[in-house]
């Protein structure tokens, strides 16, 4: 019996995440009306924490993250091999615009590009991102949730090829 409850909580578990997940496709909006919504943001000192899933397989890294609103974002992975991934204007141009276009606020790139998702509930706002067709990002990307309150809490990329990435934030903003 207690086997039977502990599968029972993880598989209704598993369909409010995966429910909750899904839902912010259910709120079209435009770049227009979730600019006037969201928050200004301001650059970031963080601690991260990040999960891929490719396949069955999960692999976990974290470490230090900076953003700065001007020049983009840098990751500094701790463990469990160390490195640092620039996301500068000059290198990973596409998902700097992207983090970029968000914390200015400035989502005619995103317009362009993307059809665009807005959900704000319990002071937690969210935002969707699915590549359009012409977008060069449709042969790359199934879509993007972001989430946070005044500053990005949690970034999930889906993409084609390389499965999802769901990224943590614990930040101090500057």
């Amino acid at each position: 019996m207690r086997r039977f409850l502990v599968l029972l909580i993880l598989i209704l578990a598993g369909i409010n995440f995966c429910l909750a997940s899904d839902d912010i496709f259910n709120h079209p909006s435009t770049g227009k009306q979730v600019s006037k919504l969201m928050p200004r943001l301001k650059d970031a000192a963080c601690k991260f924490e990040q999960e891929k899933y490719i396949g069955d397989a999960v692999l976990k890294s974290g470490g230090n993250f900076k953003f700065i609103k001007d020049k983009g974002a840098i990751f500094e992975t701790l463990y469990p091999i160390k490195s640092t991934v620039s996301y500068t204007s000059s290198q990973n141009k596409q998902i700097n615009d992207i983090m970029v276009a968000i914390s200015n606020n400035n989502f005619t790139y995103l317009d362009k590009n993307f059809n665009i998702y807005y959900k704000s509930e319990n002071s937690i706002w969210t935002v969707g991102l699915k590549p359009k067709k012409s977008s060069v990002a449709s042969s790359q990307i199934n879509d993007i949730v972001i989430k946070g309150r005044n500053d990005i809490e949690n970034i999930k990329i889906n993409t084609m090829k390389n499965g999802i990435t769901d990224i943590s934030f614990k930040c101090t903003t500057n």
